[in-house]
């Protein structure tokens, strides 16, 4: 304790610099620089290192696909229902002039939603895992025929239609082209007059 230096880590109370200034800032001097600076130097040292790892980082996967990212309480995230998403107030309404009673009115409310509620939930928990499975399978082999079948067959009908293309072009070029040609040519020198009588 004794060959310790005034200010040094191992005994913080021989040092007589204030570690607060008069304005509330905290300093402290390491080799002639603030505490501040070495605080700026440490942020540009972390962006820095920031910086490099966003280059070699490895973009994630697609959201949705991991059940841990899976949004329970936003289900509809894009929006897919917005038309069936209905409230009481969607379906029923009163007039201003055509008002019934108080109670009634909230207890019609209160049983509307909650018989909704739990008839979907009930008929939902029969169906949904049959029907989940049955939309996986279809869409997994839609998925298979449009990689596999229906891709591959339009690149080759669109090869096909590039010859034919050129062809045509060929065709039009040697017929067509010289007789427009020879129309525009002759008709360009029309002049139109409109005079009125």
């Amino acid at each position: 304790m004794s060959d310790s230096k005034p200010g040094s880590e191992h005994n913080l109370n021989e040092s007589n610099m204030p570690l607060l200034s008069e304005d509330g800032t905290e300093k402290a001097e390491k080799g002639g620089e603030t505490f501040e600076n070495e605080l700026e130097e440490k942020k540009d040292e972390s962006t820095e290192k920031k910086k490099k790892d966003k280059k070699l980082k490895v973009p994630k996967e697609k959201p949705g696909y991991d059940h841990d990212n899976l949004d329970m309480t936003l289900r509809d995230s894009k929006g897919i229902n917005r038309d069936i998403d209905l409230d009481f107030d969607d379906i029923l309404a009163e007039p201003s002039t055509a008002h019934g009673f108080d109670p009634i009115w909230r207890l019609s409310f209160v049983l509307f939603t909650q018989i909704r509620k739990w008839i979907y939930r009930i008929i939902a928990a029969f169906i949904a895992v049959p029907l989940s499975i049955i939309w996986a399978i279809i869409f997994s082999i839609l998925s298979v025929i449009l990689v596999w079948v229906v891709r591959p067959v339009i690149r080759i009908v669109q090869l096909f239609l590039a010859v034919f293309k050129e062809l045509w072009v060929s065709f039009l070029q040697a017929t067509l082209e010289p007789l427009c040609a020879t129309a525009g040519a002759l008709f360009g020198r029309v002049k139109v007059s409109n005079n009125l009588v």
